[in-house]
């Protein structure tokens, strides 16, 4: 058998990384204090990082049980019920928790409660300022996006600000996951219906109904559009 002839510079690559290496632990040697001082900071860097991690996850708990307490309050409540006292103590509740811990994800759920009491209350300029501080906390991702943009233009609606109301919808017709575009359609309808403008109410409830409008909700638009569209005709032999 044939030995492979083992070339001249294989040999020098032990004795070159064997070098380095002392040349490495001979600085470290004369520089110790500089050594020790990095090691010092990154050490503190590092229970720096994990204190805020604990001290966070601290918060998001303590949030979240009083957070509960908040949700637990007003169990029985329903939309158009009449429950001030359970709807006052769950305010109060989920006030302080904006109050104390305002940073923790906790809270911008929070908010969404808070402005759907107000909401339901009547209380529509607070629960403008709830829905409009969840958005200045979160961005598109969040899972709650589209729902609280519809709970915003429904806000602007119930206090006749119908400008405003379009003007929420339609970032909601633009940027909305599907099955909110096309709920979007609907509410421009109904927007433009409430403004008096049935020419645009009637585009966006077609628009509604070429999408996927609910069963039962999308035979009532097309009796609607349908007994416009009769009233706009001519009387016969006119």
């Amino acid at each position: 058998m044939v030995k492979r002839k083992i070339k001249r510079k294989e040999f020098k690559k032990p004795d070159e990384f064997i070098t380095f290496s002392a040349k490495i632990l001979e600085w470290c040697g004369e520089n110790l204090k500089i050594v020790l001082g990095v090691a010092a900071g990154f050490a503190l860097l590092l229970a720096i990082v994990g204190a805020v991690f604990v001290f966070k996850a601290g918060r998001e708990a303590k949030a979240a049980d009083l957070y509960q307490k908040a949700l637990a309050l007003y169990p029985n409540s329903s939309p158009g019920g009449n429950h001030p006292e359970e709807y006052d103590q769950a305010i109060t509740a989920l006030e302080e928790v904006q109050k104390r811990y305002g940073s923790t994800t906790v809270a911008t759920s929070a908010l969404v409660d808070l402005g759907n009491i107000y909401f339901e209350q009547g209380t529509y300029d607070k629960a403008i300022l709830c829905y409009n501080d969840f958005f200045q906390r979160t961005n598109l991702s969040h899972p709650l996006h589209d729902q609280v943009l519809v709970s915003l233009g429904e806000a602007y609606e119930a206090k006749e600000s119908y400008e405003k109301a379009l003007e929420i919808y339609q970032l909601l017709l633009k940027d909305g996951a599907p099955i909110y575009q096309s709920q979007a359609e609907l509410y421009l309808g109904r927007v433009y219906e409430a403004m008096g403008d049935k020419t645009k109410a009637m585009a966006h409830y077609d628009n509604y109904l070429n999408e996927s409008p609910a069963p039962l909700f999308g035979e009532w638009i097309r009796i609607k559009l349908r007994r416009w569209r009769q009233a706009e005709k001519p009387p016969e032999g006119g």
